[in-house]
């Protein structure tokens, strides 16, 4: 029952990403340039749900901006999941036998890996990476249809990366939150015992 209330309140953050990442981020433009609603979301689903939560958002992201809002057959249907994977091999937390593992194959050696960073960095770090890529791609597909990509190219490309890792940061802890990554309180009755 817990897992399926997990998958529900993802779902409902997909949605919710995706509704704002179509409706008012272009009001909330910054020189013409939008962060990315979806990736900041795809990257709190990273980091604090794992793999298998990224990935079904990461599907349902790529198939609804496949439907709505494609230019290029095809291409953010397959973008959105594989540049979720990729990011989701360094940034997504281990299970506890994973940790063991790697602690029982590197002893004596200090072997770092992002996923020793704590998830409220790793976040806009995931963020920022998949922006990144997907910019990538898109200059490098309007390079191949005969644009010359410029330096003004290179600098929105920069600031939609910073924007999504300023979105990441501010959405990040309520976001947690919802999901129930931070403990609660317990509340007490007016005798003091722990309800």
């Amino acid at each position: 029952m817990k897992e399926l209330k997990k998958g529900g309140k993802a779902l409902l953050l997909t949605v919710l990403a995706y509704l704002i990442q179509v409706c008012v981020m272009q009001h909330l433009a910054i020189g013409n340039v939008n962060g990315s609603m979806l990736f900041t979301m795809l990257a709190i689903l990273t980091v604090s749900c794992g793999k298998k939560y990224a990935f079904c958002a990461s599907c349902l992201i790529g198939m609804l901006m496949e439907s709505m809002l494609s230019n290029v057959a095809a291409l953010y249907v397959v973008a959105y999941p594989v540049i979720t994977m990729l990011c989701a091999q360094y940034f997504a937390d281990m299970t506890d036998r994973q940790r063991e593992r790697r602690r029982m194959m590197s002893q004596g050696r200090r072997h770092y890996r992002e996923s020793d960073l704590p998830a409220h960095l790793r976040i806009p770090l995931c963020a920022m990476l998949m922006d990144l890529i997907l910019n990538i791609v898109l200059c490098a597909y309007l390079y191949l249809t005969g644009v010359e990509i410029t330096m003004l190219h290179a600098g929105r490309v920069a600031a939609s990366v910073l924007y999504t890792g300023a979105l990441a940061v501010i959405v990040m802890v309520p976001v947690r939150y919802f999901l129930g990554m931070y403990p609660r309180r317990k509340r007490r009755d007016k005798g003091g015992e722990l309800l």
